[in-house]
Order: structure tokens, then sequence, then C-alpha cells
């Protein structure tokens, strides 16, 4: 595995090894080898972008997952921000999937992101939909994952399955926190009617869906991965600001939002939905936190109001 002690690697690691799993996990220093063994995985220190160092690291693997991400905390992220990012989707990528060449593999699970469907006004978006033909900088480089691993799936027959999921939110993610923080100090408005559609999906769920693709592999498939509920932003800020005892969210219309928040307000003012028919369908997996309210009840319960 790679980004074990991340976001979204950490749950996945635990529910591993609950159902029973050797878990290996690569890490770049001894620090974060630490943390591998404290989530009870052995670590292999090195280099993903050292090829020869990745194919001696996945001798003896039945599963290859791919979660490395390196996403920028800032608010309003420079290009230049996304580099390792984009390394690591790249670059990273095909070393994985050049040491996995000509091995028997039960699956090889990649990590994407449904944020490749671009504002969809509202649209339900499926696994078939055509992407833009435009992309953002900071998304390129997951299309290109995403081909990268299609194609050696049809070369090579690698057992590649892609899960593009929602946006993540939990207790541990920063960009949890700080929404949390914003909605507390009303730092965070709603822009224009507010009736632009959100969609999440909980840390833990789309963890659960990564093991189930490992254990139940679908060569060749993209799925999305979200909750049952897309919700209007207004409708959820005024929820969970309700629910932290905070000032109610004010408006600002999309140019000022621009003006003063960069790319972070189109980001907030895109709208999108996702169908996950075909995830539950084909691979039995459903959220435990249907919703965002179960889900930011969850972690209001381990993280405080305050």
């Amino acid at each position: 595995m790679t980004g074990a002690t991340g976001v979204l690697g950490q749950p996945t690691v635990r529910l591993l090894i609950a159902r029973g799993h050797h878990v290996t996990a690569l890490a770049r220093n001894e620090e974060r080898a630490q943390l591998v063994r404290e989530l009870g995985a052995t670590p292999r220190v090195g280099d993903l972008f050292d090829a020869q160092f990745v194919r001696d690291a996945i001798n003896g693997a039945d599963c290859v997952m791919h979660l490395a991400t390196a996403i920028p905390k800032k608010v309003s992220p420079a290009a230049s921000d996304w580099a390792m990012n984009d390394r690591l989707r790249a670059e990273g990528t095909r070393n994985l999937l050049h040491a996995v060449q000509k091995r028997s593999l039960h699956s090889f699970v990649v990590q994407s992101v449904a944020f490749l469907y671009g504002d969809t006004h509202g649209e339900w978006k499926r696994e078939d939909d055509p992407l833009p033909r435009k992309l953002p900088r900071n998304l390129k480089s997951a299309a290109e994952m995403e081909q990268h691993a299609l194609v050696e799936y049809k070369v090579n027959e690698t057992p590649v399955v892609i899960l593009r999921g929602a946006l993540f939110y939990g207790p541990t993610t920063h960009s949890t926190r700080a929404m949390l923080d914003a909605i507390r100090h009303r730092h965070l408005p709603i822009i224009g009617s507010g009736n632009q559609y959100w969609h999440w999906v909980y840390v833990d769920d789309m963890a659960r869906a990564c093991v189930i693709a490992a254990e139940h592999p679908a060569p060749g498939e993209i799925f999305n991965v979200a909750d049952d509920w897309a919700f209007h932003a207004r409708d959820g800020l005024n929820y969970i600001a309700a629910q932290l005892n905070a000032p109610a969210p004010f408006r600002m219309s999309f140019l000022l939002a621009r003006i003063l928040g960069g790319s972070a307000a189109t980001f907030f003012a895109q709208s999108a939905r996702y169908r996950t028919d075909k995830i539950k369908k084909m691979l039995g997996w459903a959220p435990k936190y249907p919703t965002y309210r179960e889900g930011m009840a969850e972690i209001l319960r381990m993280v405080g109001k305050r």
C-alpha cells in the first residue's frame, strides 16, 4: 500500500488488518515507518519514485493499493503546490503498474476523485459519462493516472479497479477541521443562492470501498464512491452551524467570493451529484454514514463542538 499513513490510508490499514490481511506499506522515512508499525502493518522504507525499490517491495504481494496523495492545505493553492500530488499520480502510478507486470495479482486498487466530472450544474454523473475535455490543471494528473491504469488492464490484464471518491470528510481530515473552524467563526459564507449540490463521503466509508474492491476484484471497472445524499450547500452550512451553536452563515455573491477567495470560491460554488448504483450492485458496498448529518454527528462526538 502507498499512502498508508494518510487520511484514507490509516482507516484502510486498520480495516484490512481487522479482516485478517497482512499489510506491507511503503514509508518514505523512519518516522512514517513507525506510524505504519503502530497501525499494525509492516513498513518498507524507501522512495515510491525509485522504480527498483518499488519492484522489490511488491515481491510477494497479491494486491496493490495506491492511496498516496499530497493535497495542498492552502485555501487557494498555486499550481506549484500541486507538483508532488501530480508526481504521485503520474510517476508513482507508473512505477507501481510497471512493477506488477507479468506478476500474478489479485487486484490493483487506484484511488481517484469524482471531481474529475467537474461542475455538473447539479446533474447526476455515472461512471460511463464522459469527462470534460478541459480539466483544471490540478486534476489532469488524476485523469492521466486513470488512463494509464486502464491501458495496463487492456494490454497486460493488470486487474485494476478505479475508485472515484467524492469529497472526503471525517474527524482527521484537514478540510473538515478547517471547515468547522470557519463555520464556528462565520468565515465560510453561502455563495450565491446556495442551491449548488455538495456530495461527500465519510472517510471510513471510502476505506471500506477500498477494502471491498481489493477483496472482490472487478478488473477494468471504475466506481463512484459517495454517500446517499447530495445536499444543497445552503442547507448543509446552516445545519452544521446549528449543530455547532454557531451564528448562521452569511451570503456572498459569487463575484465577490471569487475576488476574495480565488480558486476556493470556484470550488465551493460547484454543483455535482454522483450515482453509486454500480458499486452497490457489483461490490455490495453501502455507506455506514448515508448522509452528512450522521457523519457530522459522529465527528462532533469525537472532536467536540468547540
